[in-house]
């Protein structure tokens, strides 16, 4: 194997790892949560959910954050046009409402959280306002932040009885690295620039190792214990080896 083609088995380790794809086999759940992130084809993808009965509700979470002039910029790629001023939940909301002639009682939105873990505690008091809390929900993120997710919310809402699923329709897979990242799947080409996606998934690898630096119980405490497998973090360490330092944060 070239130097070229371990280099992007490394980066598909990561993302391998990153989206935590589910191996239960998901049926139906109340609903399901779509944290905000730049990438409007998990819109549809939940819009399917919906239209094939496999929940019953679509919970758009997310303000405006990191994520959101690059959410803006890929549904105008699209030829989509929305008000820029909107939060992530409410472009993806007037899109669903547009695109699928989805009905008002179909959604729930949460528009104020600007992170992981304000996602988590929102989403939660919403829908304590709502009522009985569902027994199951499933999780929908941009896959790189997948995993960080699903900790989050398990920590945030460790008291209650509920089953968090990972739904992860999709695993990014590298095939080149030019001026772009170009994947296995066509249609995620040009949706993170290259940089952008650099600190994504570099970052997200510092925020998941549990150690001082990161995110779990022996660090920032935000989310549960996630075991970094070795050989994850060897791929880890042999991308940033190559970086001087630079995305990693």
């Amino acid at each position: 194997m070239d130097k070229q083609a371990e280099n992007y088995q490394y980066w598909n380790q990561l993302l391998t790892f990153l989206a935590d794809k589910s191996s239960s086999q998901i049926d139906e759940a109340s609903l399901v949560i779509l944290a905000g992130n730049c990438l409007p084809i998990l819109a549809d993808k939940a819009a399917e959910l919906y239209q094939k009965g496999q929940v019953k509700k679509i919970f758009l979470v997310g303000g405006i954050g990191h994520a959101t002039v690059k959410l803006h910029r890929n549904f105008e790629k699209q030829g989509i046009f929305l008000d820029p001023t909107l939060s992530e939940s409410e472009m993806c909301f007037q899109y669903l409402k547009e695109k699928y002639r989805l009905p008002n009682e179909a959604f729930l939105l949460e528009t104020v959280s600007t992170n992981s873990g304000e996602n988590a505690r929102n989403a939660l008091a919403l829908l304590r306002r709502e009522g009985e809390l569902p027994r199951q929900i499933l999780l929908m993120n941009d896959p790189t932040l997948q995993r960080r997710t699903k900790a989050t919310f398990e920590k945030v809402w460790q008291t209650e009885n509920v089953k968090f699923i990972n739904y992860v329709p999709f695993v990014p897979q590298v095939v080149a690295i030019g001026e772009e990242i170009q994947f296995t799947q066509p249609e995620l080409n040009g949706q993170w620039s290259k940089e952008y996606f650099y600190a994504l998934v570099l970052g997200e690898m510092v925020r998941l190792k549990d150690d001082e630096n990161g995110y779990g119980p022996n660090g920032k405490g935000y989310m549960n214990h996630v075991e970094m497998p070795e050989t994850v973090w060897s791929a880890y360490r042999r991308i940033t080896a190559q970086f001087d330092g630079r995305f990693v944060r």
